[in-house]
């Protein structure tokens, strides 16, 4: 054999084993909280849409952790009206910047006219309407009208350039009024957003929750909030709906059907929805996490207070769920720390697991001490700042052994400063 071609044979072997071979920190025993739910939504989803019949494309995305899962999101199909939503949020970005004037009246001419939904139809032409009351209609009643001369205002071209500077990828292409459910994600993802930071985003939340169209999505997740816009052909058979959800932890979704009846297509979008919520709720309540990075954790869920650090690669339980946050237990109590920092997990291999062990007093850092998970040549695996003040239920030696997130560290003594132990 020639020396290069044993050379390329050694390569392609050590390139097979790096790629066959488990990094160091993957376990097959570790199931991410995504990874359970995407694979088991994508089998319920897809026995549903079999039963259901027709096309379905869809897209899903987490609101506080970024998670996608999408079913020919790209894809692209006919937008109807849930094209009012981009220039309705795009309308309103305007105005909070001061470029446009909301108390602007805008006149209601003939060539104005289109049937379909809406109320302004049934007005008199010469009729003045502000444009924050065009915007009010087109999301409430998805006035066909209000749509037309809100775009008239801003002029088709620009917003067209709007769409794309967001990310839109079907922005009226060859002049066709098409969108995909990852598009409509975007638009309600950037909606959410606006709303979080801005009066005239939560305004604009506020008319999508009371649309006057909710068989849908609403209709499938009950007990909670959702600011959604439809869009609707009947006699082509198709139904849209894309939505903001604010569960406990917020998410977003889109759902694009064609090829089911108008009626059947409401019931349809209700129970894939339903299928979705159920899921999202399941992978939401992940009792484990594995932290990505070296993960801050703070006193409150603010980032005012440092009270610790995680290290890189960490299994920890939860104690709490809040929102953005999860809180652990640390300190002398609970520690906090974002969900954007780590992933969730549904099952986990982690040794070294304590359960509820009685306090035995409380130690204080004279510096910034290392959590090991072993008293003996251990592994860093968090720090507590300094002057924290940290609960331990026993001492081996010259360690005091500590609970931080439901896993046994290890506190050197050096590390120390003042000692309180209960009676």
């Amino acid at each position: 054999m020639k020396a290069g071609h044993f050379l390329k044979g050694i390569f392609i072997a050590f390139i097979l084993f790096s790629v066959i071979m488990p990094s160091k920190h993957a376990s097959a025993a570790e199931i991410t909280a995504h990874q359970d739910f995407s694979n088991k939504l994508s089998v319920e989803l897809t026995n549903y849409i079999k039963k259901s019949g027709g096309t379905v494309t869809l897209q899903y995305q987490d609101l506080v952790t970024g998670e996608v899962f999408q079913m020919k999101g790209k894809t692209s199909g006919r937008a109807a009206s849930t094209i009012k939503l981009p220039l309705a949020l795009f309308i309103m970005e305007q105005a909070s910047q001061g470029k446009i004037n909301l108390n602007q009246k805008l006149k209601y001419k003939s060539y104005h006219y289109y049937g379909g939904s809406g109320v302004i139809q049934k007005q008199k032409v010469g009729t003045y309407y502000t444009i924050r009351d065009l915007v009010k209609k087109a999301m409430m009643y998805s006035d066909n009208i209000a749509f037309i001369m809100l775009k008239e205002r801003v002029g088709q071209g620009n917003f067209i350039k709007y769409m794309k500077s967001v990310g839109g990828q079907y922005a009226y292409p060859n002049g066709r009024n098409l969108t995909s459910a990852n598009d409509l994600t975007i638009y309600v993802k950037r909606l959410y957003q606006f709303s979080e930071k801005s009066p005239l985003g939560k305004e604009l939340v506020g008319y999508l929750k009371q649309t006057v169209y909710n068989s849908t999505i609403p209709r499938g997740i009950k007990g909670v909030a959702v600011a959604h816009k439809v869009g609707m052909i009947p006699n082509e058979r198709i139904y849209n709906d894309a939505a903001i959800v604010y569960d406990k932890t917020p998410f977003v979704l889109a759902i694009m059907t064609k090829g089911i009846s108008y009626e059947k297509s409401q019931r349809v979008i209700a129970d894939l929805a339903a299928i979705v919520n159920k899921n999202h709720k399941a992978k939401a309540s992940a009792i484990y996490f594995k932290s990505k990075a070296d993960v801050t954790i703070y006193q409150s869920m603010s980032k005012t207070a440092a009270i610790g650090t995680l290290t890189k690669y960490q299994i920890l339980h939860i104690v709490s769920n809040q929102g953005t946050w999860y809180g652990i237990k640390f300190g002398k109590g609970t520690g906090y720390i974002e969900k954007k920092s780590v992933i969730a997990l549904i099952k986990h291999a982690q040794s070294g697991w304590v359960t509820n062990q009685p306090k035995t007093g409380m130690i204080k850092m004279r510096e910034k001490a290392p959590i090991v998970d072993k008293s003996t040549a251990g592994k860093v695996i968090g720090y507590i700042n300094k002057y924290q003040e940290y609960y331990f239920f026993k001492k081996e030696k010259d360690y005091y052994v500590v609970d931080i997130g439901g896993r046994v560290g290890y506190v050197a003594s050096k590390y120390i400063t003042a000692l309180s132990v209960g009676k």
